[in-house]
């Protein structure tokens, strides 16, 4: 799912009481509403995103038959930015800002909500950036506090962070929080600031682990953390190990079990072993966890003294307990594994070749480089299988 649309989607998939259907509630009244279903949405309550959906038609609705006087009022033009920055259709909205009808101050933050859905990027950062956060109603500020934060990600991270940092503190307990935990983590994943991630992480678990989101957002943290060495560290390894031991039993599972196929693909070793070993202690006999386990494990351990052990593990492997990704993944490890053995460093051997003068150095050299061609080649099938998270 994009990040600039998460928050956005979020809201497409949710729905409302009919009593607001009636005409006879505010608009701001709807949208303290919808914000209550989207508390929901991020506990996990599948029935939220149903009741979303028909609130926000209905908000729609109301918006389209509202009076004129209804937009000189700041509160029912703020809760028709939030209507906007929910998902609302902007069918409703359009006609309100081509006549004015908005009252003066909020003009131009709703005129940047819509230009931020739009994407029309640089208009959005302009106009939502005016607005004093401090100054808006609190329901309100940790949407906008967000969609800023969206805007500056890829101009200012630090400033993107910042800016999530006062959403979560705007908006707590509800989807904002919950969107901006996940944009955040990721943030900083990449940054990278292994600490703060890890916090954050375990916070998103603790808070935030029975949404709906939770089981997409760790297979994605796992597969990024894991492609970008983030966890090759062992302190940083534990760190995350430690937050993701807040998740409920499958979900800690699968969290490992992505990490270490995410590192097995993207050559990092330490991290893939130690992830594989600890999904491997709580994986349930002879289930396909086991197997995923099992194989990332001795896959892992080919690149180590274990290269024996892990090469006769890897050639008993039954591909039948494994998907199509993970068997084609089984058959480039072991392709690589045929072709060498554990061996010095080629600069390592250049060296002692200089000092020496052996001969026979070169085709050690030689055979290490085939080495790293056939674990090139590795990565390159895991990927092309699908193999790469």
């Amino acid at each position: 799912m994009s990040w600039r649309f998460a928050l956005v989607l979020a809201a497409l998939l949710s729905g409302a009481p009919a009593e607001a259907q009636t005409g006879s509630v505010k608009i701001s009244d709807m949208a303290d509403e919808l914000q209550r279903i989207q508390t929901r949405i991020a506990y996990g309550d599948k029935a939220a995103y149903s009741a979303q959906l028909a609130q926000l038609k209905a908000m729609g609705a109301a918006i389209a038959a509202a009076k004129p006087k209804t937009w000189q009022d700041k509160r029912e033009t703020g809760s028709l930015i939030i209507y906007v920055l929910s998902g609302g259709s902007l069918a409703e909205v359009a006609p309100l800002l081509k006549n004015d009808a908005l009252v003066d101050s909020e003009r131009a933050l709703a005129r940047g909500a819509i230009a931020y859905i739009t994407s029309h990027e640089a208009d959005a950062l302009r106009l939502l950036s005016a607005t004093d956060l401090g100054a808006l109603d609190l329901r309100l500020a940790g949407q906008i506090a967000f969609a800023r934060s969206v805007l500056e990600t890829t101009r200012d991270p630090k400033a993107a962070v910042e800016l999530l940092d006062w959403a979560r503190l705007l908006a707590p307990g509800g989807l904002v929080e919950e969107a901006a935990l996940r944009r955040e983590i990721a943030i900083l994943a990449e940054a990278p600031d292994a600490p703060r991630a890890a916090r954050l992480t375990r916070q998103y678990a603790n808070r935030f682990g029975a949404s709906l989101y939770a089981p997409d957002f760790f297979r994605e943290l796992a597969g990024q953390i894991g492609r970008n060495g983030l966890a090759e560290e062992p302190a940083n390894y534990e760190l995350f190990a430690r937050a993701a031991s807040a998740l409920p039993a499958d979900g800690r599972l699968d969290f490992l079990l992505t990490l270490a196929k995410a590192a097995i693909v993207n050559r990092r070793f330490v991290a893939a072993s130690a992830a594989a070993s600890k999904a491997l202690r709580s994986a349930p006999p002879n289930s396909p966890a086991e197997a995923r386990a099992r194989l990332y494990l001795n896959a892992a351990r080919i690149f180590s003294d274990g290269y024996d052990a892990a090469l006769a593990n890897l050639q008993g492997f039954a591909n039948s307990r494994l998907d199509r990704s993970d068997a084609a993944l089984l058959a480039a490890f072991r392709d690589a594994a045929a072709q060498f053995r554990l061996a010095p460093s080629p600069a390592a051997v250049e060296a002692q070749a200089a000092s020496a003068g052996n001969e026979k150095a070169e085709g050690a050299v030689e055979t290490i480089r085939d080495a790293e061609a056939a674990l090139e080649r590795t990565a390159g099938v895991a990927a092309a299988a699908g193999g790469a998270p």
